[in-house]
């Protein structure tokens, strides 16, 4: 990779344990020494960005390999009572648009208690001061379930922000439909529902948080094969949708690095080979085979 001009931005994908692959290759970039001015990222993206903020990267790798589903999911199922409307993806067939509405009703039916990975993040920064170690803007980005936009809280340097707690926008950004319940919160007197930021509203997330820097690296957990995933069951669907669905979310949020004045140099990097592995698979083994494909794609980058 060549010399990166500053300042440089940081955008960190969603996909649940797909973000094993992605710690990896920020474990590399780290360790050459890249250091970001700005990060955003969503879903498990927001975590990993949370780690660089709190120097926490060198404690990424020992997390994923050590990581035990058992710890994350916990049966819990519950009816969210919101206007969720997932992306609209299906064709002008009737059977099509009732299948869409069908899964818009059971997405707002979550199978997961939140508690465990609440949980798993708060002893993670539990000794962390407010400020963070590395003083620059993190976006943490969820989805807004009543007004159907991004919901991006913006952490200056520290866990503090007027309308939301820092812990809240991460489990927030995680909350993925028909995994996770929604986490509420107050802004006025106006209750909303925030979940996972990889769903599609009427507008996407854009790279224009990053107006200013000269260079943004992209780390996306998406292939295009994830288009054509197929897979048998229940489990099957619901992972191929989940794809099809963080692989357009990804596309549209690299398109607009268009809209962003100061015409940065961006840098897309994505898993060159299949991880082997679904975005609920929350298995120290897998996401340790993940978090070496993404080391040893970082070195590659970097000597290329």
């Amino acid at each position: 990779m060549k010399e990166l001009k500053k300042p440089i931005g940081l955008f960190l994908s969603g996909g649940g344990a797909f973000g094993s692959w992605q710690a990896g290759v920020l474990k590399e970039l780290v360790k050459a020494r890249i250091e970001f001015d700005a990060i955003a990222g969503f879903s498990i993206g927001a975590l990993n960005g949370a780690a660089y903020c709190f120097g926490k990267v060198s404690e990424l790798e020992s997390l994923w390999r050590g990581i035990k589903t058992d710890k994350i999911l916990r049966i819990s199922p519950k009816y969210n009572h919101m206007p969720l409307e997932l992306f609209k993806h299906h064709s002008d067939n009737l059977l099509s648009k009732i299948g869409f509405e069908l899964s818009n009703h059971l997405a707002k039916i979550t199978l997961y208690s939140s508690k465990p990975i609440r949980k798993f993040m708060s002893e993670w920064f539990r000794e962390e001061t407010s400020k963070f170690v590395r003083p620059i803007p993190l976006y943490i980005i969820s989805h807004c379930v009543e007004r159907k936009l991004p919901y991006v809280a913006k952490f200056d340097g520290n866990m503090n922000n007027p309308n939301i707690s820092f812990m809240d926008a991460l489990v927030a950004s995680c909350s993925i439909p028909a995994v996770f319940p929604p986490v509420k919160i107050m802004e006025g007197n106006q209750k909303i529902h925030l979940v996972d930021g990889g769903v599609i509203g009427i507008a996407d997330i854009s790279l224009k948080i990053f107006e200013g820097c000269k260079t943004i690296i992209f780390i996306s957990n998406s292939r295009d094969d994830d288009m054509d995933f197929k897979s048998g069951g229940i489990a099957g669907l619901f992972e191929g949708k989940a794809r099809r669905i963080l692989l357009k979310h990804v596309k549209s949020i690299y398109n607009s690095r268009i809209f962003v004045k100061s015409k940065p140099d961006v840098y897309f990097i994505s898993p060159p080979e299949s991880l082997n592995m679904g975005i609920l698979d929350f298995d120290g083994e897998k996401c340790g085979r993940a978090f070496d494909i993404g080391t040893k794609e970082a070195i590659r980058l970097l000597n290329e």
